[in-house]
């Protein structure tokens, strides 16, 4: 198949599988009330972008009158690679899923904030981390930049306990670790079908670098492997932590292995295997689990 026709194919196979996801699992009902999605940027020093895409999703009531002093907690969603900051939306339907789980009194009134994590790999890959050389520094693009981005433009709580992150993929492992790193920053994290152990991949040498560096990167970035070490920390801070597979997914080891090691950390911890594999299906049925868990309690 050549390079457009199979362009071409990926275009119309996303959009059925946009339609059907939206069909199936996050279409909210008619009289419930929609929050709205903005598309706008931010300067970000972190990743050298003086105006890099980010979609916000502001709550039903936020532009009601008597909500005009109303601050709202935060949910930061990472998508996947390859992908951008209007995957989540576009293709899981996510801001149906808030509206109706907020409708329902299941979790309270949220912003959400959907970032872009193009670094220099393949694609825009990234695992969402800082690069070897500072070209790109994801991880602090998103724990300092956006968040005070967002607290700066938007009616926030702005402290860690008003705020959550969660991601699918490579977005998944992400989020976990960034929340694992900044716990003064975020009060919970979620991961949808991570790999909590990173390896070299696809264009990963763009911004992991040579070696030996590499390792270490991959190693001071893999949750599974450093979480021992902050246990205390992590529990001080009353962390809470969502994960979820599905069981013919190829990262179910990691998050199986994951959950092991946070049980036998007594690291308290929701972890749920689903009939599924690696697809926009099981993400859109699933992300209100995870909404349920982080976003609930920020009340």
């Amino acid at each position: 198949m050549t390079a457009p026709r199979r362009a071409l194919w990926l275009a119309v196979c996303a959009t059925i599988v946009a339609t059907c996801t939206a069909a199936a699992f996050g279409a909210a009902s008619p009289d419930v009330r929609h929050g709205r999605v903005l598309k706008t940027h931010l300067a970000s020093a972190a990743v050298g972008d003086s105006a890099r895409t980010v979609r916000v999703y502001l709550p039903p009531s936020y532009d009601d009158a008597d909500a005009a002093t109303r601050r709202y907690p935060v949910v930061y969603v990472l998508h996947g690679w390859p992908g951008s900051d209007g995957n989540m939306l576009e293709f899981g339907h996510v801001n149906d899923t808030a509206d109706s789980l907020i409708a329902r009194g299941g979790i309270p009134e949220i912003i959400m904030v959907f970032p872009n994590g193009a670094g220099t790999g393949l694609l825009g890959r990234s695992y969402w981390i800082d690069s070897y050389d500072g070209r790109r520094k994801l991880e602090q693009f998103v724990a300092h930049d956006l968040v005070h981005w967002t607290d700066a433009h938007y009616r926030t709580q702005p402290v860690a306990a008003a705020r959550a992150i969660v991601g699918l993929s490579e977005g998944g492992d992400a989020a976990v670790n960034i929340a694992f790193k900044h716990p003064d920053v975020f009060s919970a994290c979620g991961g949808h079908s991570g790999d909590y152990v990173l390896e070299p991949g696809l264009g990963t040498s763009a911004f992991l670098g040579p070696e030996p560096g590499a390792a270490q990167l991959l190693r001071d970035n893999s949750p599974a492997l450093y979480v021992a070490r902050i246990a205390p920390q992590l529990k001080a801070a009353g962390m809470r932590v969502y994960l979820d597979c599905g069981t013919s997914d190829e990262s179910i080891g990691h998050s199986r292995e994951f959950d092991r090691e946070l049980t036998r950390l007594g690291i308290a911890h929701e972890f749920h295997e689903f009939p599924g594999s690696h697809t926009w299906g099981f993400w859109g049925r699933h992300f209100r689990e995870s909404l349920l868990a982080v976003a609930g309690p920020l009340r």
